[in-house]
């Protein structure tokens, strides 16, 4: 059978790198503004596997393999052949009418009009947890041929053990983006199979709920991690920490130059980013594992995760002295520290050039009081998102005939 299947001709992964991106550059305080995203990319890969910023709710994993099997199915037929794209408008129209005011709808705003279906920003997911198995233009499947790209209109399988869409698919779906239990039980399995080691799972298979949890590390199942799953964890966390001072110092650096051309569309910003540093070396000082972090096995667990991160040397050199001065520095001081501030400054501008807010004047007026200033959090408030909604779905008692 023809599969409407229909990516790109790049690959998957360059595809939602591309998107992530874009997201986040329109989050101006998630915007990676020091060149770090290579390394925090493969802490969320490290951690939740599979997942991306682009994931919103978890029925999609299902709504996706729904849409191409009715495609497939329409075929054979010379009229009313429908492409997998069209399904999903149908599809998308249903979802918003069976849960009006659901947060995570895809195209909630610009309907049909959508410009990144849910096929499209789930593609990746979907492969890795199992879901959609689809095969290069060989005609042998990707699994089977690591390292080649997926082609256009190349053929594709969904698994067998998909449960099956609900009566009225595509133009009704009940429920809307809230999984039966049976729908809920067969995605965790996906999940757990698929990623058996990873954090996702051991959060996903804990009777701890994710509301109200702000970090991945704050979430009562990392008592629980094994060993290396757990030190995995701290890594992530203490870097989260760490480069928060460096974003906030950069803010800080931009305040100062801000406040000496008068400008006063952001009220107080010096003030508020030397209350924030000092807020923040609080907390350094205060975490228990700040001083005998092994930085060099970080670094291991990273590369092993992403071995591109050792060919970019001046990302390694600016994180590798910034974070030796976060372990064995003093970082009470860090708002006034002259190496610090050089560090920060020399980074940026060797990023971004003449478009670098401590040189370009005009890019200084237009700051909103915010460039970066985020702690990272290796989309956790999307990986709690699609936990949430398998849980709450394994608590259902509606099986939805």
């Amino acid at each position: 059978m023809t599969s409407t299947l229909n990516w790109l001709d790049f690959s998957a992964e360059e595809q939602r790198r591309t998107r992530e991106m874009l997201r986040l550059f329109e989050e101006k305080e998630s915007r990676d503004e020091l060149g770090i995203g290579q390394v925090r990319d493969a802490f969320s890969d490290l951690l939740f596997p599979g997942t991306s910023v682009l994931l919103t709710r978890a029925r999609y994993f299902l709504v996706v393999p729904w849409c191409g099997q009715y495609a497939d199915s329409t075929a054979h037929y010379r009229r009313g052949r429908q492409t997998l794209d069209m399904v999903e408008r149908r599809a998308l129209v249903a979802l918003k009418a069976a849960a009006p005011g659901e947060p995570g709808i895809i195209g909630a705003y610009a309907g049909t009009a959508v410009k990144n279906l849910p096929s499209v920003l789930y593609k990746q997911a979907l492969e890795r947890y199992g879901i959609a198995r689809p095969a290069v233009e060989s005609g042998v499947l990707a699994e089977e041929a690591v390292g080649e790209q997926v082609t256009r209109d190349a053929p594709g399988r969904w698994v067998s053990s998909l449960p099956v869409a609900p009566p009225g698919f595509p133009d009704a779906i009940d429920g809307g983006v809230r999984l039966s239990l049976e729908e809920a039980s067969w995605l965790s399995e996906q999940i757990t199979v698929a990623t058996p080691d990873s954090y996702l799972t051991h959060v996903l298979l804990s009777e701890w709920p994710v509301d109200g949890v702000d970090w991945p590390w704050s979430h009562p199942a990392v008592e629980t991690a094994p060993t290396e799953m757990a030190s995995v964890v701290m890594d992530a966390e203490l870097f989260s920490l760490a480069m928060h001072g460096a974003a906030l110092l950069y803010n800080l650096l931009i305040s100062e130059w801000y406040e000496s051309k008068d400008l006063s569309n952001v009220p107080s910003p010096v003030e508020t980013y030397r209350s924030a540093l000092d807020e923040w070396a609080e907390q350094a000082l205060a975490h228990p594992k700040r001083s005998s972090w092994d930085t060099a096995a970080m670094w291991q667990r990273v590369m092993s995760q992403n071995p591109r991160v050792e060919g970019n040397i001046r990302a390694r050199r600016f994180i590798s002295d910034w974070l030796e001065g976060f372990v064995r520095g003093d970082v009470d001081g860090i708002a006034d520290d002259d190496a610090c501030r050089q560090l920060i400054k020399q980074r940026e501008r060797s990023i971004k050039g003449a478009q670098s807010r401590l040189a370009n004047e005009k890019l200084l007026r237009s700051w909103a009081g915010a460039s970066g200033s985020r702690r990272l959090t290796y989309r956790w408030s999307n990986v709690a998102a699609l936990v949430a909604d398998i849980h709450q779905g394994l608590e259902s008692s509606d099986a939805r005939a």
